[in-house]
């Protein structure tokens, strides 16, 4: 039998795991767990099929797996093991706690959907499905689902078009909506930078009309199509930012002592008073108030908008869309 004392057997594990990435094997590790059984045997290539992972790669998971605890051979460990001849898994002791779906909070679920709207994530990615299963009992699915959908997402195959000619130095031609034009124009640009911003995807490109740098909202770009032509070589700087935030309006918002403030989660942010208690009032700008209120709620409970109202509203209007009375 196989033991979390074996040498060799940690290498082999060593050496398999290396070749996966962290976040794959994690999840394979949780997929795992919740198919084991107390005092059972179970096939191991079973395991393997159910994963989507071949045998050896399934072996070098579970040996990780009874190294996981605290201490050699404690109570605390993954009571497993796998048989000599690889064909059968040994579970001889109680497991983890897994044996029901992983289930978010309220707190948690809101969380997540900022994070994934201002990280720019469409509303049929994957991920945000995920979430949506995983919302908490006492959650409404439509509720958190009308959440999710009503925050600003890139067009996917727009924005995997952009990132490609990014990516290989590529000219694109683009079709682009302008705020207040009637119609969309049709024009070719060198891509420079994709940026991030409030929630909202921009490309900052040289446009080749315009012979100047322009910035391009990416939802607002109809049509994407990468071209043969390399980009040219040009002395020139992106912004780095989608937005000056010179003129826009600014909210007062209080945070409670520990919670970090930084530029890159509130662009433009000054802290205007710092409490005994370590908590501090900042003042960020902001061109809309849904990115705002999404920043705000991300911080489960642990900032305030002071003023204005309008922020206020918002934040109260997008909290109550994902809690129930």
């Amino acid at each position: 039998m196989r033991t979390a004392s074996s040498v060799s057997s940690l290498l082999t594990v060593v050496v398999v795991m290396a070749r996966i990435p962290a976040a794959l094997r994690a999840r394979r590790l949780i997929a795992i767990l919740h198919l084991l059984e107390r005092d059972t045997e179970l096939s191991l290539n079973a395991i393997a099929e159910t994963i989507g992972a071949t045998p050896a790669e399934t072996a070098a998971d579970l040996e990780m797996l009874s190294c996981c605890g605290i201490g050699e051979f404690s109570d605390a460990l993954v009571p497993l093991y796998v048989e000599d001849d690889e064909s059968t898994v040994v579970v001889f002791g109680d497991l983890p706690s897994l044996d029901r779906a992983v289930r978010l909070s309220c707190a948690e679920s809101q969380a997540l959907v900022a994070a994934l709207q201002a990280a720019g994530y469409p509303d049929d990615d994957p991920m945000t499905v995920k979430l949506l299963e995983a919302a908490a009992p006492q959650i409404d699915p439509e509720m958190l689902s009308q959440v999710v959908r009503t925050a600003a997402s890139p067009a996917g195959e727009v924005l995997r078009t952009v990132s490609l000619a990014l990516e290989q130095k590529r000219r694109l031609e683009i079709v682009y909506h302008g705020v207040g034009r009637d119609e969309a124009r049709r024009r070719v640009v060198e891509p420079m930078e994709l940026l991030s911003d409030r929630g909202s995807w921009y490309l900052e490109a040289f446009c080749l009309e315009a012979a100047s740098l322009r910035t391009f909202r990416v939802d607002r770009i109809r049509e994407a199509r990468m071209l043969e032509e390399p980009v040219s070589e040009r002395e020139l700087t992106p912004a780095g930012t989608a937005f000056a935030v010179a003129g826009l309006p600014m909210a007062t918002v209080r945070l409670e002592p520990g919670e970090a403030v930084s530029d890159r989660e509130w662009p433009g942010v000054r802290v205007i008073e710092t409490s005994p208690d370590g908590g501090v009032t900042v003042e960020v700008p902001y061109s809309g108030t849904g990115w705002i209120a999404r920043q705000v709620a991300a911080r489960l409970g642990r900032a305030e908008v002071v003023d204005p109202a309008e922020v206020r509203e918002a934040v109260v209007k997008l909290v109550s869309l994902r809690t129930v009375s």
